[in-house]
């Protein structure tokens, strides 16, 4: 009898501040969509105080960040560290595409 997989952590998370639009909480189920919906990979990097190489790597491989990283996400998307752990942890243990650089973000389902 097969174990069912555990389901993916969802969370809503409000894009980073600027001055366009009215913001639309994202769904995430991983790091890398996290990372994403936060903003321009430009924007994100200054805020998250990383290069944007490195906020590439991070989306790909959520097992390179410090704590220290994930620390500074979880206070610049509003949640708690737990939570940015989870999402991290889903991604290593089930990974995914990651989402392209694009204008017009973050793309809604």
């Amino acid at each position: 009898m097969k174990t069912p997989k555990p389901a993916p952590p969802t969370i809503q998370v409000m894009p980073l501040e600027r001055e366009q639009p009215p913001k639309v909480a994202v769904t995430c189920r991983s790091l890398a969509e996290l990372i994403h919906s936060l903003g321009t990979r430009k924007e994100v990097s200054e805020a998250w105080k990383v290069v944007p190489r490195t906020l590439a790597l991070r989306m790909q491989k959520p097992e390179t960040a410090t704590l220290e990283e994930l620390q500074r996400l979880a206070v610049l998307a509003k949640l708690d560290l737990p939570t940015v752990f989870e999402l991290a942890y889903y991604q290593m243990q089930h990974p995914v595409a990651i989402p392209t650089p694009q204008l017009g973000r973050p793309r809604q389902h």
